[in-house]
């Protein structure tokens, strides 16, 4: 008898979690098919083809898509929106599918599970199942004709639109979990008695990468559109968001994200807001206005700059609040944290490097009395700490941090701007001029519409003196610690100065059990400028927990 009921409850237990798991999986199901994503009300999209007109020149109708010899893919699109999105899919088809390999790639790197891979797909799916009532009409329409030419190949992810969709809110959630390990960006503007010319300038890095195959084809995106103004902004493959952009008023809008909570409700993410600043707003008080209609899905800062009121603000913007940080003097310095102060007091974590940087910032500023567009890149350009002080190549508390997709420096007054090539903000800054571009558009150039005049030249000391030996450092510290079989003193002799030498090391000594060695360049890694107290106290920790062994 006893056995039978040891049995039955058994099988009870059996039958209850079966039970969980058959209603949590049809409460998924239910939830995807109810909650189907918000479609565009038009969806009328015409047949268009493309034409290879040259080798790395493409037309589409009236747009087109081009590799200039830098490296940087130039594109022209017109019309309403589903026009639009249907020229930049047609046109750079190849690129989305590029683009969404990397992703995964990445996203596959940060969870080796498949298991939890699909897990996660399904919590974002019904995440982001209203994400379509938080993008204007206009928006969802150039994302669903760019989605008709993604690849068919992440249909389980989700089918074209739903993954592009989802893909605008990634950028939002990815620079939350990457400010979490401090990943940031970093923005001037300056303008009156500050510059050559007396005009604004402004120049941003914007250091959200996710490897080097997402950052290898970015797009300078011309767009003339049937409604609002033109602009211009720098993307990559189905991103129909702006991060750094310009528009032919000469207004600029920059994203730096802000220490934030992880979002668990959809909302409208700022590329959106961005993208729709750039195309509906000649001034800052335009732009404010259209920011305060939206709701964020993470703390976000939008850097202003406006030809039409010669300087700068930040719109600082939380999940419930906005403030417009704004300043007396000829220049504004942004990085990852709040300056306003309704916000500053509010959100003080995470503080730790985007001030350092911050302070970094303020110092070449005061050496630099007259900027001129080649002062800005240099500035864009600077790796060092305070005082001028070797934190070592890569840190995270440096200006350049060598993990860029892009940095771009906009003169407002004329129309021009400069964009990074290849490596990080060390390549070339090519120069266009938004007028010259939209008003020759109809004539696309083979070698494309860069001004070689204002060209500002690649940094070959350091492309060709220092890039080579950087990357093994960077290969070295990426590799699995199991794998790790590098000459230790040549490693270490690859970047001295950065905490994170030792602090691989110490993981190293540490798993091979040479805990005496393992102490040593723990001990070593903390003498070093670290550009948080989370990451310091975790280095502590390590050291903390391999003294406990030793003395057990």
């Amino acid at each position: 008898m006893r056995y039978r009921i040891i049995r039955r409850r058994r099988a009870g237990t059996v039958s209850a979690v079966f039970s969980a798991l058959v209603f949590v999986t049809t409460g998924f199901v239910i939830c995807c098919m109810y909650f189907l994503p918000t479609y565009p009300k038009n969806r009328n999209i015409a047949d268009i083809r493309r034409v290879t007109l040259s080798d790395n020149l493409y037309r589409a109708d009236d747009s087109w898509l081009l590799k200039n010899r830098y490296g940087l893919w130039e594109m022209y699109v017109s019309g309403d929106a589903i026009s639009r999105g249907n020229k930049i899919g047609v046109l750079s088809k190849e690129l989305i599918h590029k683009q969404e390999e990397a992703f995964a790639e990445y996203i596959e790197s940060l969870i080796p599970s498949k298991f939890m891979r699909n897990f996660s797909r399904l919590c974002m799916g019904i995440y982001n199942r209203n994400l379509g009532s938080y993008i204007p009409e206009e928006n969802k329409e150039e994302i669903y004709a760019v989605s008709r030419y993604a690849s068919t190949k992440y249909n389980r992810t989700g089918n074209n639109y739903q993954r592009m969709m989802n893909y605008h809110s990634a950028f939002d959630i990815g620079h939350a979990v990457q400010l979490t390990g401090f990943s940031g960006c970093s923005a001037l503007a300056v303008w009156g008695n500050r510059t050559h010319d007396g005009a604004l300038l402004v120049g941003r890095n914007f250091d959200f990468n996710i490897g080097d195959e997402f950052a290898k084809d970015k797009i300078l995106l011309f767009v003339n559109p049937a409604k609002g103004y033109r602009h211009a902004f720098v993307t990559w493959g189905g991103m129909t968001g702006a991060v750094s952009g310009m528009n032919e008023k000469g207004l600029c809008v920059l994203v730096n994200a802000a220490p934030s909570d992880i979002p668990f409700s959809p909302a409208t993410p700022a590329s959106i807001l961005a993208r729709r600043i750039l195309q509906y707003a000649k001034n800052i008080e335009e732009a404010v206005s259209l920011a305060e209609e939206c709701k964020t899905f993470i703390s976000q800062q939008f850097i202003i700059a406006s030809a039409a009121d010669s300087k700068a603000v930040t719109i600082e913007k939380t999940k419930n609040f906005q403030a417009v940080y704004s300043t007396s003097e000829s220049y504004m310095l942004c990085t990852n944290h709040f300056q306003s102060e309704a916000l500053s007091r509010k959100k003080k974590s995470g503080k730790n490097f985007s001030e350092y940087r911050m302070d970094r910032m303020s110092e070449l500023l005061d050496s630099i009395p007259l900027f001129s567009p080649r002062d800005m890149v240099a500035f864009l350009r600077d790796k060092k700490g305070k005082n001028g002080t070797d934190i070592g190549l890569g840190n995270e508390s440096s200006i350049n941090q060598l993990v860029a997709h892009h940095s771009v420096v906009f003169h407002p007054d004329s129309k021009t701007v400069w964009v990074s090539t290849s490596p990080y903000q060390e390549g070339a800054f090519l120069a266009y001029n938004l007028n010259k571009v939209f008003d020759e558009a109809h004539s696309p150039q083979v070698n494309g519409f860069s001004i070689d005049e204002l060209l500002i030249p690649a940094n070959h000391d350091f492309i060709n003196n220092k890039m080579v030996i950087y990357n093994f450092y960077r290969y070295s510290v990426n590799t699995p610690i199991q794998a790790f079989n590098r000459d230790i003193q040549l490693f270490i002799d690859s970047n001295p100065e950065n905490y994170r030498t030792y602090e691989y090391l110490g993981d190293y000594y540490s798993y091979s059990e040479m805990k005496d060695k393992a102490q040593e360049y723990y001990e070593l890694s903390l003498q070093k400028i670290i550009p948080s107290d989370d990451k310091r106290s975790e280095i502590l920790e390590k050291l903390q927990r391999l003294n406990r062994n030793l003395h057990n």
